[in-house]
């Protein structure tokens, strides 16, 4: 099944409920997280595929409807679930139908597509992602809760498990300081609490130290 159509089934499967914003997740989000703890969300991401590459970062985008206005308020979430939470939060905008359909096509361009899941999935998957990485010592950055507001509050605990067979896995972005992020682990969980890939600025990309996997 093409990423067309299973956008097409799950848009018709998962109706959105009144008030609750719409949201999207890249295809196959669901293998960077554990879902032992909610495997009925499993089926929401039928376009996962042992084939592809697993990777911990999860794209979200959310888009609340107005009773005053024919723009919904759109937001995004890039999530290193692994380890960092929040690595970016943009900050609502209000956009048509159509530039909706336009920002979204670009907001996941670099994944596989993308799936709509039901709002609960998408809070999990956020607010999860945040409480396990502050637990660690990382804050989310500071669009966060403007962005936040369009997703709405979460209800009850969060029934996903982050971090990589069970330990934080960190692998640095372009923007990072890797040594203090592995620091903070160190003092967080102990140095045989995590794992990590890291290159260093003064290496070639392609060129990884690793530690610990």
């Amino acid at each position: 099944m093409g990423v067309a159509e299973v956008v097409g089934v799950l848009n018709a499967a998962v109706p959105v409920s009144s008030g609750e914003p719409r949201c999207w997740v890249n295809a196959g989000w669901s293998r960077s997280v554990d879902l032992e703890g909610a495997p009925r969300w499993a089926g929401l991401d039928p376009g996962a595929s042992d084939a592809e590459e697993v990777r911990g970062l999860i794209a979200v985008l959310v888009a609340a409807d107005s009773l005053r206005s024919a723009k919904a308020q759109v937001a995004g979430f890039l999530l290193d679930v692994w380890c960092l939470g929040v690595k970016n939060a943009l900050p609502p905008e209000p956009m048509t139908a159509s530039q909706l359909a336009e920002h979204r096509h670009a907001y996941f361009s670099a994944f596989e597509g993308y799936v709509p899941v039901p709002a609960e999935v998408a809070r999990a998957l956020v607010f999860g992602a945040a409480d396990y990485a502050r637990g660690l010592g990382f804050e989310a950055e500071a669009d966060f809760d403007a962005a936040a507001a369009v997703l709405g509050e979460p209800v009850g605990p969060c029934p996903i498990g982050f971090g990589k067979d069970g330990k934080p896995f960190y692998v640095n972005g372009p923007y990072d300081d890797p040594e203090a992020i592995v620091r903070t682990l160190r003092r967080a969980v102990g140095d045989d609490g995590f794992h990590y890939a890291v290159a260093f600025p003064e290496q070639p990309r392609r060129r990884l130290f690793r530690a610990r996997r």
